[in-house]
C-alpha cells in the first residue's frame, strides 16, 4: 500500500493515461491526502468491496468458503475511478484489481469474469500489470463499462473477450493518448531568495536531461520529452488498440484522444455492443461454453 507521501509523489511526477480535466480534479485529492490521515479514509472505505459473485442462473451469492461457489458461477471486478499501479486509501490500484482478477481466474466454480469498467483513466505505470495478467488468463472476460476512457480504454483491450457499453446515454470511449504534467516552482523560490543549484559531473551528463534542458529553454525541453518518453508511450497504446480491435475504423481523433459515445464506439468498431449486466453475463457464460 503506499503512504500518503508516495501517493503524492506519484501525482506530481507520473505520466497518465487520462484526460486533463479528470487529472485536475487530482488536486481535491492532494488536498485531502494533505488534509487527513489515512485513518480517515479508511472509515470513507469501509463496506467496499471489488469482487462479487453470481451464480450461473445470474442471482448474487454471498458465499462464506470458496467451497460455497457453485460451478459455473460468475465473478465481478470492478474497476472504478483513477487508477495507480499500487493500491493506496486514495486510489485504487491494479495491483489490488490483478489479485481479484487472479483469485477469479484460479477458482475452479468461476466460468467467466465480468469487468466493470468506469474511470477516466489513470498512471501510466498501472497497465504492465494487466498486460502480465492476459498472459496467464483461463476464463472469457467480458468487459461491463461506462466510462472507458485513457488507461480505462487501455486496459479491456488487453484482458476483454467481448466489450459491452452499459449504456447509451453517459457512456464515452476512447481518450487513447498520454500527457505528462508538472508544477514550475523556480519563479517561487526565485521569490523567496531561495536559490537551487544542481551539479552533475561529465559522468551523468545524460542525468535528468529532459529537465536540464527545460531550464535552459522549455521548449526544446518539452519536445525532449515528447520524443523520449510521450511519444514511445502513445504509439504502445494506439498498437494495443489496433491489435484489440483489427477492423477499427480509424477516422479523425479515434487514436489521437478523441473520445466517443457509445453508438459511435460500436460504429468504428472500438467495443463490441450496448447492453447490462445480465447480457453481460449471459455473453460470458455463452463464451465459457464455447472455450
Amino acid at each position: 500500500m503506499l503512504t500518503n507521501s508516495q501517493v503524492l509523489h506519484e501525482i506530481m511526477h507520473e505520466e497518465w493515461l487520462m484526460n486533463f480535466s479528470s487529472w485536475l480534479q487530482l488536486r481535491d485529492y492532494m488536498e485531502k491526502v494533505v488534509a487527513s490521515g489515512a485513518q480517515q479514509s479508511r472509515k470513507k472505505q469501509e463496506g467496499v468491496t471489488a469482487l462479487d459473485f453470481y451464480s450461473d442462473d445470474l442471482k448474487k451469492i454471498r458465499p462464506e468458503r470458496i467451497s460455497d461457489i457453485p460451478e459455473g458461477s460468475v465473478a465481478v471486478v470492478k474497476m472504478v475511478g483513477p487508477m495507480m499501479k499500487y493500491w493506496s486509501w486514495w486510489f485504487q490500484g491494479a495491483d489490488e484489481v490483478v489479485a481479484q482478477l487472479d483469485f477469479a481466474n484460479d477458482l475452479q466454480n468461476i466460468a467467466c469474469i465480468i469487468a466493470v469498467i468506469d474511470g477516466p483513466g489513470g498512471a501510466v505505470s498501472a497497465i504492465p500489470p494487466f498486460i502480465d495478467f492476459a498472459r496467464r488468463k483461463k476464463k472469457p472476460i467480458v468487459a461491463l463499462m461506462d466510462q472507458s476512457l485513457s488507461l480505462h480504454r487501455w486496459i479491456p483491450d488487453a484482458i476483454a473477450d467481448h466489450q459491452m457499453a452499459d449504456n447509451d446515454i453517459v457512456s464515452r470511449f476512447g481518450s487513447i493518448g498520454v500527457m505528462s504534467s508538472w508544477m514550475y516552482l523556480g519563479k517561487y523560490y526565485e521569490d523567496l531568495k531561495i536559490v537551487m543549484e544542481e551539479v552533475y559531473p561529465e559522468e551523468s551528463k545524460h542525468k535528468n536531461e529532459v529537465w536540464r534542458l527545460y531550464k535552459e529553454d522549455p521548449e526544446k525541453g518539452k519536445a525532449l520529452l515528447r520524443k523520449m518518453r510521450l511519444a514511445p508511450m502513445a504509439q504502445k497504446f494506439q498498437g494495443a488498440v489496433k491489435a484489440a480491435h483489427p477492423n477499427l475504423i480509424e477516422e479523425e481523433g479515434v487514436l489521437t484522444g478523441r473520445t466517443f459515445s457509445a453508438e459511435d464506439a460500436v460504429r468504428i468498431n472500438m467495443i463490441d455492443s450496448i447492453g447490462n449486466m445480465e447480457e453481460a453475463m449471459s455473453m460470458g457464460l455463452a463464451l465459457a461454453e464455447l472455450s
